[in-house]
C-alpha cells in the first residue's frame, strides 16, 4: 500500500461530554461490545509495525473517540515514541487528533507543537449555541473551557482547525456563527451536518436538520464566505474548498464528497478494524490489528462488500445537472437503503439550492485561484 490513513480510537468511545447528537455514542451503543477499553501500548505498537512494513508512501496517524485525549499524554509519548522506532525506512507521518478541549493544558499543547500535531477543536460557534448541546459529564456548558483551550493552543502555536457540527439551532443563525468565526480570528473551519440515530426517522430530534435549513446555511453562510474573498479575507471552509477544488479538476480530499466510500483503517482501542467510523459496528468488522494485515482488512471482500453499496445511485441523481458536484453525498445521508440501492440523499434539495445560488461564484473563485496558481502547481 503507498499511503493510508488510520483513524484511531485510543479510548474507545470514552468521554468527558455529553454532546446531544454524539453520532458515535449511538454507533457504540449499537454493538455487542460498546466499550473497547484503552488502547494497550500493545496494540498500539502491533499498528505501527504494520503500518510500516505494508504501508510504502505515507502514513497518517488521526485520534479521535469519544475523547482520544483521555488515553493519556504518556500513551502518546510512548506511541510516537515508537513510531520513531518502527519508522526505519523514514515514511513520512503526520499526525492528527480531533478533542473537544476539555483536557488540553500546556503540558499537551506542548506536546502537539513538538510533535507536529494537527488538532481539530470542537466548538459550536458562540457560548449561547455550544452550550445547549455540548455538555459535560455534570450537564454544563463547556464553552468557556473550549476557548481556554484556544488560547492555550494559539500562545504554543499549536496548528488548530475548528470543527463545529450544524445543527437545527446551529443553522438558524448564519450571521451570528460567522461573526464569531471571524472575531475569533479562525483561519480553519470545518462545518459538518448533524446525524440522527441508526435507524431512526430523520428530523425527529431536537437538534435534528432537515434539507430546507440546510440548504439556506449553506448559502447565506456562503455569502459571508465569498464577501470575505473578494475583500483578500480568504477563510477556509472545508466544504467550499473542496467544491473549488472539483471546478479546477482536482479530486476532493473528503471522502463524503467523492460519491463512494472508501475502505479506510478505523482502529479500536482493542484492535478492531472497521471502514469508516460512521459503520463501527459489529456487521462490517473487518478483523483485528493483531489477527490479520492490513492489505487483508482493507483490501479483502469485507472491504469491498462494504464500498460496493456505496457505487449504486438512483437514477433520478445521475441524471441531475448538480451530481458533477454532488456525486450523490455521504452515505450515511442516503440512507436506509432501498433494495440494494441507497436513497437519495437526505439534502439533495439543500444541495440544489446551494449549487444553484452559489456555483456561478464557485467557478469564478475556481478561475482566481487556478489564474494565480504557480504553473508548476497545475
Amino acid at each position: 500500500m503507498e499511503a493510508e490513513a488510520f483513524l484511531i480510537k485510543p479510548a474507545s468511545g470514552l468521554c468527558n461530554m455529553r454532546c446531544s447528537y454524539c453520532f458515535y455514542a449511538d454507533v457504540s451503543d449499537s454493538r455487542e461490545v460498546k466499550d473497547r477499553g484503552m488502547m494497550s501500548v500493545e496494540t498500539a505498537e502491533c499498528l505501527i509495525k504494520k503500518a510500516f512494513s505494508e504501508v510504502t508512501g505515507f502514513c497518517s496517524f488521526a485520534f479521535q473517540g469519544g475523547e482520544p485525549m483521555l488515553a493519556g499524554l504518556p500513551f502518546f509519548a510512548e506511541f510516537t515514541a515508537l513510531v520513531k522506532k518502527h519508522n526505519t525506512k523514514n515514511i513520512p507521518v503526520s499526525y492528527a487528533l480531533q478533542t473537544n478541549g476539555l483536557l488540553i493544558d500546556e503540558k499537551w499543547a506542548d506536546f502537539f507543537r513538538e510533535n507536529g500535531f494537527l488538532i481539530g477543536l470542537s466548538i459550536d460557534a458562540g457560548k449561547e449555541i455550544h452550550d445547549s448541546l455540548r455538555l459535560d459529564a455534570s450537564q454544563k456548558g463547556t464553552h468557556r473551557k473550549c476557548m481556554e483551550a484556544v488560547r492555550i493552543l494559539k500562545r504554543k502555536k499549536v496548528e488548530f482547525n475548528i470543527l463545529s457540527v450544524i445543527t437545527r439551532q446551529l443553522a438558524r443563525e448564519p450571521k451570528a456563527v460567522w461573526q464569531f468565526f471571524k472575531k475569533e480570528k479562525f483561519g480553519f473551519l470545518q462545518c459538518i451536518p448533524c446525524l440522527d440515530g441508526l435507524g431512526e426517522t430523520r428530523g425527529g430530534n431536537m437538534y435534528s436538520l432537515d434539507a430546507a435549513l440546510y440548504g439556506s446555511f449553506l448559502c447565506d453562510i456562503f455569502d459571508l464566505w465569498y464577501e470575505d474573498f473578494v475583500r483578500g479575507n480568504y477563510i477556509s471552509v472545508r466544504n467550499f474548498d473542496n467544491y473549488i477544488r472539483m471546478l479546477m479538476g482536482a479530486l476532493p480530499e473528503n471522502c463524503a464528497m467523492s460519491g463512494e466510500c472508501k475502505a479506510y483503517a478505523l482502529i479500536e482501542a482493542d484492535g478492531t478494524v472497521y471502514p469508516c467510523d460512521f459503520y463501527a459496528l459489529d456487521e462490517y468488522c473487518l478483523g483485528n490489528i493483531k489477527e490479520k494485515s492490513l492489505e487483508e482488512m482493507l483490501r479483502g471482500e469485507n472491504a469491498r462488500a462494504f464500498v460496493r453499496p456505496s457505487k449504486q445511485k438512483p437514477p433520478e441523481c445521475e441524471a441531475c445537472w448538480a451530481f458533477f458536484l454532488c456525486r450523490g453525498g455521504c452515505r450515511r445521508d442516503r440512507e436506509p437503503m432501498v433494495g440494494k440501492e441507497l436513497s437519495r440523499n437526505y439534502y439533495c434539495d439543500a444541495y440544489k439550492r446551494f449549487f444553484h445560488h452559489a456555483l456561478p461564484r464557485m467557478r469564478e473563485v475556481a478561475r482566481t485561484v487556478q489564474a494565480s496558481a504557480p504553473k508548476s502547481a497545475l
